[in-house]
């Protein structure tokens, strides 16, 4: 079965609209919590077949990875199992657009809140 591929600005021009669609994040979570596109939900390639549960009927659902080969892969089988899918390629390594959601904020406040000393006073805003 055949699915859309789309490119990463083309993505971005997608989320800029709110265009309605499930976003999925492929990478494993650390990579996600250390920087994921605005409204992507993470499940890891290695997950998505025992959490397809979690996948909404009646939207498209767009999924990116690093590069866009997991992505591929994902889109291959799902769109095969008769999920309407959208491949978004070359994945965030291709991505040069604005509506990447850094995970820099968070460690900072967990590195603030666990006392560490490591990092300079302009770094920690408590």
């Amino acid at each position: 079965m055949r699915y859309p591929i789309i490119s990463m600005r083309q993505l971005d021009f997608w989320i800029a609209q709110n265009r309605q669609m499930y976003l999925v994040d492929l990478r494993g979570r650390e990579a996600y919590e250390r920087g994921h596109l605005r409204g992507a939900v993470n499940i890891p390639f290695d997950e998505l077949e025992d959490r397809l549960a979690e996948l909404p009927a009646g939207l498209p659902l767009v999924f990116y990875c690093t590069r866009g080969s997991q992505s591929m892969l994902a889109c291959n089988h799902l769109s095969d199992r008769g999920y309407q899918v959208i491949n978004a390629a070359g994945g965030l390594n291709a991505y040069r657009g604005n509506h990447l959601v850094s995970g820099q904020r968070r460690e900072r406040r967990e590195n603030r809140d666990a006392g560490d000393k490591y990092l300079p006073e302009s770094a920690n805003p408590g």
